[in-house]
C-alpha cells in the first residue's frame, strides 16, 4: 500500500471546494460583463436622437431657404388687363352714380323752387284773405255803431220794433256794445221768447 496517497474522504471536499470556487469565478465574468455592455445601448440610443435632431434642424433650414428662396412670379399681360378692366368697370360705376347724383340734385332743386312758389303763392293768398276779413270786419263794427247810435237815440219802444227784426248775432253785438241801462231799458218791449234768448246769449258772453 502506498502512502503517499491520500484517502478517498479527502477527495470529495476537495472536489466541491474547486466546483464553488469555479462557479465563483464564472458568476464575477459574467456580471463584469453585463455592467461593461449596458451603457453601450444608451449610448447608441443618445446618438441616434442626435442625428435625428440635426436632420429634422437641417429639413427645416432646408424648407424655410426654399420659401425664403422662392422667386416672386411677376404679373403677366393678362393679369394686368384684367386688373385694368376691373378698374375700368368701376370708374365707369362711379361716374354713372355720381351723374345719378347730380340728376337727384337737380330734381330736389327744381321740387324745392315749386315749394318755395307754392307757399310764396299761399301767403299771398291768405294775406289776402285776412285783409278781407279784416276789411269786413272794419265795416262790421261801423255798422254796429252806426245802428247803436241810431236806438240809443230813439224811443226804447220803437227801437225794439226794429231789434226784433234783425239776425241774432246782430242783436247781441248791438247789446254787447250798447251801455247797460239802455239795453235794460230796451228789453222789456221785445218778445218775451226774443228777450230771454238774448238775455241767454248775453249772459254766456260774459
Amino acid at each position: 500500500m502506498d502512502n503517499s496517497r491520500l484517502p478517498v474522504r479527502f477527495y470529495v471536499p476537495l472536489t466541491l471546494l474547486c466546483f464553488l470556487l469555479a462557479k465563483l469565478v464564472f458568476a464575477g465574468l459574467f456580471f463584469y460583463s453585463e455592467r461593461s455592455a449596458a451603457p453601450v445601448p444608451i449610448l447608441k440610443s443618445r446618438l441616434a436622437l442626435a442625428k435625428g435632431t440635426e436632420a429634422t434642424t437641417g429639413e427645416d433650414k432646408t424648407e424655410g431657404s426654399s420659401l425664403n428662396t422662392e422667386p416672386l412670379i411677376p404679373p403677366t399681360g393678362q393679369d394686368r388687363g384684367i386688373r385694368l378692366k376691373a378698374l375700368e368697370a368701376k370708374r365707369l360705376q362711379i361716374e354713372q352714380e355720381r351723374r345719378l347724383l347730380q340728376e337727384e340734385q337737380k330734381q330736389l332743386t327744381a321740387l324745392k323752387q315749386e315749394i318755395n312758389q307754392k307757399l310764396s303763392r299761399l301767403t299771398k293768398v291768405q294775406d289776402a284773405i285776412q285783409a278781407r276779413i279784416a276789411e269786413q270786419q272794419t265795416r262790421h263794427d261801423k255798422r254796429i255803431k252806426h245802428l247803436i247810435k241810431i236806438y240809443t237815440t230813439m224811443p226804447p219802444k220803437k227801437a225794439a220794433t226794429l231789434i226784433e227784426k234783425l239776425d241774432m248775432e246782430v242783436i247781441i253785438a248791438l247789446f254787447s256794445r250798447m251801455k247797460g241801462e239802455k239795453v235794460g231799458q230796451i228789453l222789456p218791449y221785445v218778445v218775451p221768447d226774443k228777450a230771454a234768448r238774448i238775455v241767454e246769449k248775453l249772459a254766456r258772453q260774459d
